[in-house]
């Protein structure tokens, strides 16, 4: 018995040794698993150092699974031209909506004044639902392509310049244009380069007299939407009627039949 649990002891040490000594010591046995690392010799952690590299760090997701600060840009470019432009089409196709129902409708008989405005009500809705979807999708596009190129360009470079914009607006306006031919390509191509000219050199004095970048503005953006789902969390976490399900209501009555046991005493 004594000599059983001499060997038990030696075998228990012995595993600890191995499992504590440095891999660099013994390397025929390496990583003892997937999560040993040599933390001396481990070095600075890799940074992209090409512009393939940044615009593909770009593109990928960080250990919580959430898009970069430079993608998030891009949605929210996007989904701001999409309700720009839902609101200006939709407001400008319901407004002349209102105006022709009006004029058409001047010798029509109605059976109610009531009646008449709802046909109004109806006319004029149904005008606005297709004017903001018109324009919806076209601005949402076009900004997000815009967007898309912008940040691409300037994250490849490692800078924002001028350049930036008026490449990538002749590049959304020519595949904007591209289902009209090369000639509206060119047309496209001329004029985004054109008002993202003016753009940028609006951004750009804004950015000058602020004295902050694009970089600022791009980590403003992500932080805000950080802080827009933590509220959005907390608010559901507030509203919730069950806060337990059925199992871990079960696990507390368990708890308090039996009472809480130390890891300690286990065993």
């Amino acid at each position: 018995m004594h000599k059983m649990f001499i060997f038990v002891n030696s075998k228990i040490i012995l595993r600890t040794a191995v499992r504590l000594t440095p891999s660099f010591i013994f390397p025929i046995i390496g990583n003892h698993n997937e999560h040993d690392h040599d933390i001396i010799n481990m070095g600075e952690p890799e940074t992209p150092k090409t512009g393939f590299d940044r615009v593909k760090t770009m593109f990928k997701k960080n250990e919580f699974d959430e898009i970069s600060a430079e993608l998030n840009n891009v949605v929210q470019m996007t989904l701001c031209g999409c309700f720009f432009g839902a609101c200006m089409g939709g407001f400008a196709r319901s407004k002349d909506a209102y105006v022709n129902f009006i004029e058409n409708n001047q010798a029509t008989i109605f059976k109610s004044t009531m009646e008449a405005k709802k046909r109004l009500q109806d006319h004029v809705t149904v005008a606005f639902a297709k004017g903001a979807y018109h324009w919806g999708w076209r601005l949402g596009m076009f900004s997000g392509l815009f967007g898309l190129f912008t940040t691409t360009l300037s994250v490849y470079r490692g800078d924002n310049s001028l350049v930036d914009y008026v490449s990538a607006g002749a590049i959304t306006g020519a595949l904007y244009k591209a289902n009209l031919g090369p000639a509206a390509m060119v047309v496209g191509a001329g004029l985004g380069a054109a008002l993202s000219l003016i753009g940028g050199l609006l951004i750009f004095g804004v950015l000058k007299v602020t004295g902050r970048s694009m970089d600022d503005i791009r980590a403003s953006m992500y932080k805000l939407k950080i802080a827009r789902k933590e509220q959005y969390d907390q608010a559901v976490e507030k509203s919730a009627v069950e806060k337990h399900d059925n199992l871990t209501r079960h696990h507390d009555v368990l708890v308090q039949e039996k009472g809480v046991t130390q890891v300690d005493n286990l065993g």
